[in-house]
């Protein structure tokens, strides 16, 4: 539904959402000097002029409703309803006794007093509930089911129950709308104020435990678990059980008739003696019940008296943990209670959210999060924000539809500089990172709108990333990388404001953790220093918290987490398992092996077909090297070309058409040229610049810069400097020229996920997308006749290309599903015919290279 400049005299500023029942727009009034939301209602209800009529007397009576807990209705413009402006989240849970319970007392009033009135809901969940920034709950789109229902309230297609809502699709609004509908209402029986009853009781379990009580595949199975389902009320705490079991009977008659009577249940059962200092931990089915502990009773704050617990975490099933390198792919939630984890679908290939309770062996995977990167929470818990589709988005932390906040670069697929991290404070506020060269931190509200730029980078520079929000809201904690590595540093700096305090040098990102420390990594160690609350300096030396962490100095990288109350979640090992360099024909049979088993990534078979140049050692710690090395194909005798040179993961060493020298990219930026045959290195360029392909002739290289989005041509010879040819603002990987040097192929971002493109070079004036459904590492054949590439899942494709007299590409065929890669970045090679293909091919991991997610409570105890 397109957005309109303006109804009667409200002027549409923004969208806020669209659902099954119409869209919402944020709005001026321009008479009265107000913010309001506008809820424009679907076209049909115009044509019906009976309906349209009768919509317009029950918005009028809806209208009539003044109460805090309920979002006024202030008038309605032809199919539009003008509606007070509610800023706030969706209710969730899991909450204690304690804080739900105000919310739950709220939520009473309001239904009370529209009862009172005669309006029933209808439509009670979640979603419609909001609570403000200040503790105020808001129940919104009071009556609106009927008023926007026919003359028969017959419910009998769950799929076209009145709903409306900002925060949800079309087909979010189904099943959630089924999910907490009364038995009556989903058999399409008459409707009053107990069903409004049975959804508050479904409401209060889901506010309680942080689970739908109702669940299914679709609508159909939803409503039959509505309908017949046993209902296990054992996990609600007892103060809330007999309200519960009240609210929840299916027959009417025997329900909690007046919901009045839950203030009275509610004040029967004494409220529990307040524990504010202490968190409930349920272990059970964890490690750590291998020690007879089912249950635990573990302090916000650290106590050295109660001593370290470590225990690991198993990934959800069916999936593997996403590789990207160090990267803090798994976060607890400000309470510590769960894990949003990353991870990557073993079937499908794509990442997506999931949430893992740390008193479950369980993971839900969260929908609408396919290709979702870098999950960072809410303040109070309600929501995930991530990265996927080139936008920042958000989603409930207990399932639902996926909303975009605004536009960033998708970071955490490829590129050595992809963009880094986000945190979300206590106004609303959201900073990010969206990664790159010269990229600054940026601001949006969570809510959603334009970002804006929130910090300045100085001179020398190269970007900043990894914010974290510190207690209060105000100051933002960032790793400033600048183009000399060694001079990275971990800056605050308070929002609006331009100056900044300087904490430490460090090449990697840093978190703060209560009850006052610093936490960074520095050569795989995880260390802890004191941090002065005021001044942000630290203080005393660095304690050792944990070895062997991940870490990934070229992004400022590393794998660790913590949460607002102390828990800390870190990775160990290595992110990469042993491959082994293996030939497959074009049908996915397995010809046979080049040497042994090792740390190998990225094969580049060299023009002359005797030789292959591959990274070895690729270890993400500090302390750890990427060297590049020559292999014979015909001895399997491997020769190191660099040292000291940690080469960068994310570029495979190019050959030159004569197959006597390589270039190679430096993890820290920098590019040099190996003559193989002497081993001599040439420095040829300094600056954050890595290798694409030669030229034919040999005399020039492709090169990427501005973390994938410039590219350039380096004429080789002394003083020569980058040309660029084509700057855009997304991302190109793996270009590859044509044997006859007309065209390039490449992986680009521009479209969203990475597809293949071909484009006439140097010029880029045409341009042809060839891969279909995603694709990268593209390789074209001696003859310049094919196009090889990969999809996520491993999928090796062939189109057919032809060049004269204009560009033309086929469909793409599928050859074969390729091996396991150790790498996202893992790129393939393809011999002089078409008709072998080698691949690093991953073999079975072990457990210190695919290690499961260190949880530490109580982590202070163990300094050292």
């Amino acid at each position: 539904m397109s957005a309109p400049a303006q109804i009667a005299h409200y002027r549409i500023t923004g969208k806020l959402g669209e659902g099954g029942m119409g869209a919402v727009y944020r709005a001026s009034d321009t008479k009265l000097n107000r913010e309001v939301a506008i809820k424009v209602l679907p076209d049909e209800l115009g044509f019906d002029a009976d309906r349209l009529a009768r919509f317009t007397r029950e918005a009028h009576v809806l209208a009539s409703l003044n109460h805090p807990n309920i979002a006024t209705i202030y008038g309605v413009e032809n199919r539009a309803i003008v509606m007070e402006l509610v800023e706030g989240l969706p209710l969730a849970g899991p909450l204690s006794d304690e804080l739900a319970m105000p919310l739950v007392l709220q939520l009473i009033d309001a239904l009370e007093y529209a009862h009172d009135k005669g309006v029933v809901h209808r439509d009670l969940k979640p979603a419609n509930i909001l609570v403000t920034t200040d503790g105020r709950l808001k129940v919104l789109d009071f009556g609106l089911a009927k008023a926007l229902a026919g003359e028969r309230e017959t419910v009998r297609n769950p799929e076209t129950s009145p709903t409306l809502t900002m925060n949800a699709t079309s087909a979010g609004l189904i099943m959630g709308t089924a999910a907490y509908m009364s038995p009556e209402q989903a058999r399409g029986g008459a409707v009053d104020r107990r069903s409004d009853i049975w959804s508050f009781g479904v409401v209060l379990f889901e506010l309680l435990t942080g689970r739908r009580l109702f669940e299914g595949e679709n609508v159909s199975d939803i409503l039959a678990a509505v309908l017949r389902q046993d209902l296990d009320l054992s996990g609600v705490p007892a103060r809330f059980q007999k309200l519960l079991g009240l609210c929840l009977k299916r027959d009417p008659r025997q329900r909690l008739r007046d919901i009045s009577g839950a203030r009275l249940l509610l004040d029967e059962v004494p409220a529990p003696v307040s524990r504010s200092g202490w968190l409930p931990w349920a272990v059970a089915g964890l490690a750590l019940a291998a020690c007879g502990a089912a249950a635990w009773l573990w302090p916000k704050g650290n106590d050295p008296g109660l001593g370290v617990v470590r225990f690991a975490l198993t990934l959800p099933d069916g999936s593997l943990q996403s590789i990207g390198a160090a990267a803090p792919q798994f976060v607890p939630s400000p309470d510590g209670r769960n894990l949003a984890i990353t991870a990557v679908g073993t079937g499908s290939g794509k990442s997506g959210i999931w949430i893992r309770p740390l008193g479950s062996t369980l993971a839900r995977k969260l929908d609408q999060t396919d290709d979702g990167y870098y999950p960072f929470w809410s303040p109070d818990g309600q929501f995930i924000a991530f990265f996927a589709d080139n936008k920042l988005k958000r989603v409930a932390a207990s399932g639902g539809s996926a909303q975009t906040i605004c536009t960033a670069p998708n970071p955490g697929r490829i590129g050595a500089f992809a963009g880094d991290g986000g945190a979300w404070n206590g106004d609303g506020v959201i900073v990010f990172s969206t990664g790159g060269a010269g990229a600054s931190l940026m601001r949006v509200p969570a809510i959603g709108g334009d970002a804006a730029t929130a910090t300045a980078l100085e001179k020398d520079e190269a970007g900043h990333s990894w914010p974290q929000f510190l207690p209060g809201g105000r100051h933002v904690l960032y790793l400033s990388r600048n183009k000399d590595s060694a001079k990275n540093a971990i800056y605050v700096q308070e929002m609006g404001a331009s100056k900044r305090v300087r904490v430490i040098e460090n090449a990697s990102r840093a978190m703060w953790s209560p009850p006052g420390y610093l936490l960074f990594v520095r050569e795989g160690n995880l260390f802890a220093q004191r941090m002065d609350p005021k001044t942000f300096q630290v203080e005393g030396e660095p304690l050792t918290v944990a070895e062997g962490i991940q870490e990934n100095t070229t992004n400022g990288r590393s794998a660790f987490a913590v949460s607002r109350n102390g828990v800390l979640a870190y990775r160990g090992g290595s992110p990469f398992s042993d491959s082994q360099l293996t030939w497959y024909d074009r049908a996915g049979k397995r010809l046979g092996v080049v040497g042994k088993p090792s740390l190998i990534l990225n094969p580049g078979l060299s023009p002359d077909g005797k030789s292959i140049a591959v990274l070895v050692g690729a270890s993400t710690t500090a302390s750890g090297t990427v060297d590049t090395w020559v292999i014979d194909t015909g001895t399997g005798v491997m020769s190191r070309m660099t040292r000291d040179f940690m080469a960068s993961i994310v570029s495979t060493p190019a050959w030159s058409p004569d197959s006597r020298r390589l270039a190679v990219t430096g993890s820290s930026g920098g590019i040099q040229e190996v003559t193989v045959a002497s081993g001599k290195v040439t420095s040829l360029l300094s600056e954050n610049f890595y290798t694409h392909d030669w030229t034919p002739d040999g005399r020039s290289l492709l090169i990427g810069s501005n973390g994938g989005a410039r590219l350039s041509l380096l004429t080789l010879g002394e003083g020569a400097k980058p040309q660029t040819i084509l700057d855009t603002p997304y991302y190109k990987f793996s270009s590859r020229i044509s044997p006859d040097g007309r065209y390039v192929a490449y992986a680009s971002s521009e479209a969203g996920p990475l597809d293949v493109y071909v484009a006439s070079f140097p010029s880029f004036a045409v341009k042809r997308k060839v891969s279909g459904g995603g694709g990268f590492a593209p390789v074209w054949a001696k003859n310049g006749k094919e196009i090889f590439y990969t999809s996520s899942d491993g999928s090796v494709f062939a189109v057919e290309i032809r060049t004269s007299p204009s560009l033309v590409a086929d469909a793409p065929k599928l050859l074969f599903k390729g091996p396991p890669a150790p790498s996202t970045f893992n790129s393939f090679a393809v011999s002089a015919d078409g008709r072998r293909f080698l691949f690093a091919e991953r073999v079975a991991a072990t457990a210190v290279e695919q290690p499961g997610i260190q949880l530490v409570l109580n982590w202070t105890a163990g300094l050292k």
